[in-house]
C-alpha cells in the first residue's frame, strides 16, 4: 500500500493560499517606491490606489482576491481530506485528489493574478470549478464508502 500524503496537502495548501497576499504586498510596495503601511495594511489600500497606475492597483486587487478565495475554500478542502481519510479511501485516491486539487489551485492562482481581461477570465472560473469538482468527488466517494 502506498503512503498516504493527503494530510500533508493541508499545510501545503495553507502556504499556497498565503503566497498571493505576500506577492501582492511585495508587488505594491515595489510599485509604490517601497511604501507599505504594515501597521495598517487594510487601510493602506486607498493611499496606494492614488499612488500607483490603475493596472498595478487592479493586479494587486486580483492577487488579494485570490488570497481571499483560497482562505474561503480552505474549510471545504480540509473537510474533504478529513472525510476521505475518515472513510478509509485508498492512499492512491487520497494522494491523487490532493495532488490534483493543489495543481489546479496553482493554475487558478496564476490565472487570477495574470488574467486582466474579462474574455479570458472564464479560464480562471473553469479552473476553480474543476478544483471544486475534485473535492465534491472526494466527499461523494467518502460518503459512498461509509454507507456501503
Amino acid at each position: 500500500m502506498a503512503p498516504n500524503y493527503s494530510l500533508h496537502a493541508i499545510p501545503v495548501y495553507w502556504i499556497l493560499a498565503l503566497l498571493p497576499h505576500a506577492y501582492a504586498v511585495s508587488y505594491m510596495k515595489k510599485a509604490n517606491n517601497g511604501k507599505w503601511n504594515n501597521a495598517n495594511p487594510r487601510g493602506t489600500g486607498e493611499t496606494n490606489k492614488r499612488a500607483v497606475p490603475a493596472a498595478v492597483q487592479a493586479k494587486f486587487e486580483r492577487m488579494e482576491a485570490s488570497h481571499a478565495n483560497s482562505m474561503e475554500n480552505a474549510p471545504f478542502f480540509i473537510g474533504a481530506i478529513l472525510a476521505g481519510n475518515q472513510a478509509g479511501l485508498s492512499s492512491d485516491t487520497m494522494n491523487t485528489a490532493a495532488g490534483l486539487f493543489l495543481a489546479l489551485r496553482v493554475l487558478y492562482l496564476f490565472a487570477y493574478a495574470n488574467i486582466a481581461r474579462t474574455r479570458y477570465s472564464y479560464v480562471r472560473s473553469l479552473l476553480w470549478a474543476l478544483s471544486m469538482a475534485v473535492l465534491i468527488r472526494l466527499y461523494w466517494a467518502a460518503g459512498d464508502k461509509l454507507i456501503a
